[in-house]
């Protein structure tokens, strides 16, 4: 599953390269003028605007990711009128951030410090292990809030049930996602980026509600056996047709 996916995204992805590698560099400069302000004292107010610009950018490459996963050549103009549509996802991940730095910041370290030392590390663990399971759901955030025409909270709480129902796939997505953004690094955030990961997340969710689909009124002996094949037809067809040669030299096809 993980191969198909990271097959469809990394075509999807570079049928839009152009346009999504500007998204790249814009978020890999939002990101530096971050850690610059954020080297300065008595600018918080403004590393929470930055913060919020940068969710905002998310949300609405978030957006064109959904279009592009569903075989989609959205036009630059998607991603402003995207922008204006993504405030409110950008407010809440904005004030999610800045909830869970004080909390890594103060909660976390006054319960390691407690003289009770069992219960200070269980508690602190605890708390640890809730934070990165959210992160991790909330891989699930926009495609499912976009896809579904969900609310802020329906769409967190549609993620934590996917992340639930759908564990050892969103660890490995998680896991995925973790490595091609250590990877990215290596390019300063260009390539392959954040907005390949938003273009991964959308192509697993959409993959997922496809078995969702297929599950309405099926007997529980039919959802044992999802038939991948059948439901992934289209997309096996589209990505068997293209080659690695096609992909650098289209106009030698």
């Amino acid at each position: 599953m993980i191969t198909f996916l990271l097959k469809k995204s990394f075509f999807d992805y570079w049928d839009n390269l152009y346009k999504l590698l500007i998204v790249n560099l814009c978020l890999a400069l939002i990101m530096a003028f971050y850690a610059l302000q954020s080297s300065m004292q008595g600018h918080g107010h403004i590393e929470i605007a930055i913060i919020y610009l940068f969710n905002l950018l998310i949300g609405a490459t978030s957006r064109v990711a959904g279009k592009i996963s569903d075989n989609d050549l959205p036009k630059v103009s998607l991603f402003i009128h995207a922008t204006k549509t993504a405030w409110k996802d950008a407010l809440f991940f904005t004030g999610a951030i800045v909830l869970q730095v004080k909390i890594l910041d103060h909660i976390i370290p006054f319960y390691l410090k407690l003289s009770a030392r069992l219960v200070g590390m269980s508690m602190g663990m605890l708390i640890f292990w809730i934070c990165v399971i959210w992160w991790v759901a909330m891989i699930y955030y926009y495609p499912l809030r976009l896809r579904l025409n969900l609310s802020v909270f329906q769409a967190v709480y549609k993620s934590l049930q996917l992340f639930a129902d759908n564990f050892t796939l969103s660890l490995a997505v998680f896991m995925v996602s973790s490595v091609l953004l250590m990877l990215s690094l290596v390019t300063a955030m260009l390539l392959p980026g954040i907005s390949f990961l938003l273009v991964f997340h959308q192509v697993a969710v959409r993959t997922l509600l496809f078995k969702y689909d297929y599950m309405k009124n099926r007997s529980p002996a039919d959802k044992k056996d999802i038939p991948w094949g059948f439901l992934l037809k289209e997309d096996l067809e589209i990505i068997g047709k293209r080659s690695l040669s096609e992909i650098i030299f289209p106009w030698k096809e």
